[in-house]
């Protein structure tokens, strides 16, 4: 299956589920509105520095405000590590917001724990007694968080981590343009070309369900040269083109299929990045250096 790279920034839409919708209508409903300016604070990490949300300008950021004593603030910080893994590289900074009173608790439960290793601070007050936090972002229940845009103004505030993933997939990517890539790879266009023409592989599963989809990768390029560390972090338009096939199976069955040919996809892309050969280093002041590309692979 022919893949191609795409020529402009890329945005997915994902659909707000009717959980998400319910969580936020229950427990969300007076956090702060879309294009709200963000409320400035001064709060401190667990080794005295002090964190101002306005020195973050120009950046995304995430903030999360959590305790280590919350059931479902311990629930999501799986995913939260994954977002945070996924988006750091995109401009997007993660911001604690901890309303532990125990510091040697809170310290514990996302350092040594959990293993957040993202800015973490708190006021070291008890929620909704001595924080103002909460009083200036409206938090009512935690966990609870915000997607602040590089304007410092409010892109969505949620009680659901799925909804603001949602959100955080829709940041655009800064990938280079298609000239800029194939120049970097050995022999050019004609090389990069010939490298996709040779190395394509669409794997079995998806070929039968004809599953299709654009992979937006990751992957770094060594001062050598040598391409290495290819992660998908972003999936656009994947669908199942053998819908009458694919109608014949049990709504489970189905699910286990379209997780599958995600998988295959995915890791098809990660192979064919990492398994190409090395590239033209970057450079800094005349020398090599190591350097991070996005490219987009087609199915």
């Amino acid at each position: 299956m022919k893949k191609v790279l795409l020529l402009a920034l890329m945005l997915l839409s994902l659909t707000v589920s009717a959980q998400t919708d319910s969580l936020d209508e229950k427990y969300g409903r007076d956090l702060l509105r879309q294009g709200t300016k963000a409320p400035d604070f001064t709060l401190k990490t667990a080794d005295g520095k002090d964190i101002t949300l306005s020195d973050y300008r120009g950046s995304y950021v995430v903030l999360d405000f959590w305790a280590s004593w919350c059931p479902d603030c311990r629930k999501d910080i799986p995913q939260m590590k994954e977002l945070f893994n996924q988006f750091k590289d995109l401009n997007v900074n993660f911001v604690g917001v901890s309303f532990d009173t125990d510091r040697a608790a809170w310290i514990n439960c996302y350092w040594d724990t959990y293993k957040m290793y993202w800015t973490q601070v708190s006021e070291l007050k008890k929620w909704k007694h001595g924080t103002t936090t909460d009083r200036l972002y409206h938090v009512n229940w935690i966990p609870t968080m915000y997607l602040i845009d590089p304007d410092g103004r409010v892109v969505v505030g949620t009680v659901d981590i799925n909804r603001l993933r949602s959100y955080l997939q829709k940041i655009p990517v800064p990938m280079l343009s298609t000239d800029e890539l194939v120049n970097l790879f050995p022999g050019g266009k004609e090389g990069f070309g010939k490298y996709i023409n040779d190395n394509s592989f669409y794997p079995p599963l998806s070929r039968r369900y004809k599953a299709t989809g654009r992979f937006i990768c990751r992957f770094q390029v060594a001062y050598d040269g040598k391409v290495s560390g290819a992660s998908v972090i972003r999936v656009e338009d994947f669908k199942i083109g053998n819908t009458k096939k694919f109608n014949k199976l049990t709504k489970e069955r189905q699910q286990s299929v379209t997780d599958r040919c995600m998988t295959e996809l995915q890791n098809e892309a990660i192979r064919e990045i990492n398994s190409m050969p090395n590239w033209k280093p970057a450079t800094e002041n005349g020398r090599p250096v190591q350097a991070q590309y996005f490219m987009p692979i087609e199915f």
